[in-house]
């Protein structure tokens, strides 16, 4: 489906999905908490190859200690409701940019062997519930890809800024599409050593899927964590997928940790094709390892992460690499 809308517009269409989803009805006794997050390849000492960058913006609503949890976001509660769940653990709504570049920025048309130029604006609706030691996370993305994601307007405007190399290719991006997928997870946390709550390392194994009018795949995450509070900062854990968010720590303490993940895509539509009428193919499988750090001080919480693996698109061969960055802060 392509669509030919002002980029404006499309923000602003998506923007108020975000305020409108984080302004649900609010429990007297939750959380609210704010974060940021950029993911570069710079970060990783990797070459601008296929994933280039991504900004995120997330509220994220949590259950105060002692509460039964937290409304739904607006647009998952009807889901939700038809499910017999009435609160969440934790739930979110985000705003992200990402942009999909070439190696050879100089080119106004990219080989056909290189990546192509995309980018995706993409509004996500995130509820969690915790029971115990398993925690089910279930969320919504819409967005679109194409030009109206304001991707070429985001680099030129940071090249520009740094006088780093100008892109010469966004003019091949494919037309505007509209992207809808609904993603589903399930996470099992097995604590090591100690008891559930005292516990300085656990083990957490995520395993879901996603299913939308782009793609459809299977996957699941492999982590290993060592720090404090572990417990407590299990809702923000089930979150990790794919490229989506990185976890925090609500609170004083820390954790680091490690963890693998494989995707199978089963429906692959890809980002369609560019003006050269290139086929834009992601890749049917993908392994990604990741390491990074979360420590929390206060009302606040910063987060480092490295990932790399396989490339997202099936056109090229290099591993791709990136690091994440994320400051999340208490809005309460």
């Amino acid at each position: 489906m392509e669509l030919n809308l002002p980029r404006q517009r499309t923000l602003a269409v998506l923007l108020a999905f975000l305020i409108g989803s984080g302004a649900a009805l609010r429990a007297a006794a939750e959380e609210t908490h704010y974060a940021a997050a950029l993911q570069n390849h710079v970060f990783a000492g990797s070459k601008q190859d296929g994933y280039t960058n991504g900004l995120f913006f997330t509220q994220v609503r949590t259950a105060s200690a002692g509460a039964d949890g937290v409304e739904p976001t607006a647009l998952l509660k009807p889901v939700l409701g038809w499910l017999g769940v009435s609160r969440s653990t934790l739930a979110a709504a985000s705003l992200r940019q990402i942009m999909i570049t070439p190696r050879e920025l100089e080119r106004s048309v990219p080989a056909p062997t290189d990546t192509p130029y995309a980018g995706a604006l993409v509004f996500r609706s995130t509820h969690v519930k915790v029971q115990g030691e398993t925690a089910d996370m279930l969320a919504l993305d819409l967005g679109v890809t194409g030009p109206a994601s304001g991707a070429e307007k985001v680099q030129r405007w940071i090249h520009n800024t740094n006088d780093a190399t100008k892109p010469q290719g966004w003019d091949t991006q494919g037309p505007t599409r509209v992207l809808v997928g609904i993603e589903g997870y399930r996470a099992w946390r097995s604590p090591l050593g100690g008891s559930a709550g005292a516990a300085n390392a656990d083990f957490v194994a995520l395993a879901g899927g996603v299913l939308g009018n782009r793609e459809s795949w299977l996957g699941g995450t492999l982590l290993l964590r060592y720090g404090t509070d572990l417990a407590g900062s299990f809702p923000s854990l089930a979150r990790v997928s794919g490229r989506t968010s990185d976890p925090f720590v609500r609170g004083d303490g820390w954790f680091a940790f490690a963890g693998l993940s494989a995707d199978r895509r089963l429906g692959n539509r890809g980002l369609g094709s560019d003006a050269r009428n290139h086929s834009i193919e992601l890749r049917k499988s993908q392994v990604f390892p990741m390491l990074g750090i979360a420590y929390g001080w206060g009302n606040a919480s910063l987060t480092f992460s490295l990932h790399g693996g396989t490339p997202l698109i099936e056109s090229v061969e290099n591993r791709q690499n990136y690091g994440s960055i994320t400051y999340t802060w208490r809005g309460d």
